[in-house]
């Protein structure tokens, strides 16, 4: 589950080829700041792969905007996808997206947040989701496509048996849910080498076509309409 992380600034340098610009380290990863950021800030740090919400982002002015002149007077959020990448400035990558807590004094009571805290929702209040691309449309292969899509409307297929996997919390963004004399165990996973197996059982469920549909409706009014509400005047 994508979320963004309340967390304090504790390592800042200058940028090596931006006067204007600084880059702090946050959970193991740089991102770049400006000058108005210093250690020891509590700020609220949203990785990458993720989208902040519409209004979140308009409340911020962190999309882009033009003035009447064509200047940006904006952010730099596309303003349709608003989604976190990371990108490179003047020579730095920066690895997602980092803003003062105070952004969030709108949502919440923002002394009540504590480093290590997840954020998704305050107060009924979407931040921000795991960003989802529209799915790219291939050019010229426009039969196959539509013909996959008709037979994916037609069944759904599930493995009861099998639990789907969920995402692993990573150590960087948990490291304060840990207490000295805490007893841990320590594991290795080589990168691209983690998968499950199972023989499961398949369910596949064909959906009901519509005529079908149609009869056993009409068929209902007509035996038994007292069953169905909008018949009701039939009975009465």
């Amino acid at each position: 589950m994508y979320c963004a992380y309340i967390t304090t600034i504790k390592e800042l340098r200058k940028h090596s080829n931006a006067d204007r610009l600084q880059c702090a380290t946050v959970f193991g990863n740089n991102v770049i700041v400006d000058l108005s950021y210093a250690e020891g800030m509590r700020v609220v740090y949203f990785p990458v792969d993720g989208q902040l919400s519409e209004e979140f982002a308009t409340d911020n002015n962190l999309v882009r905007k033009k003035d009447e002149e064509g200047n940006n007077i904006g952010g730099y959020l596309d303003p349709g996808k608003r989604n976190i990448t990371a990108l490179k400035l003047r020579g730095e990558k920066s690895d997602g997206l980092v803003l003062p807590i105070k952004v969030l004094e709108k949502y919440t009571d923002i002394s009540k947040l504590k480093d290590g805290d997840q954020i998704t929702v305050l107060d009924g209040h979407e931040i921000c989701r795991k960003y989802i691309p529209k799915a790219n449309h291939h050019r010229g292969g426009g039969s196959y496509n539509k013909t996959v899509n008709k037979k994916e409307q037609k069944e759904t297929v599930s493995y009861p048996f099998f639990a789907e996997h969920t995402d692993t919390a990573q150590l960087a963004y948990n490291q304060n849910a840990f207490r000295t004399g805490d007893t841990i165990y320590l594991t290795q996973k080589l990168h691209g080498t983690s998968f499950r197996v199972s023989n499961a059982v398949e369910v596949t469920r064909k959906k009901r076509p519509g005529w079908i549909k149609r009869l056993f409706r009409d068929h209902i009014a007509l035996k038994m309409p007292y069953l169905l509400p909008w018949n009701l005047h039939i009975a009465a």
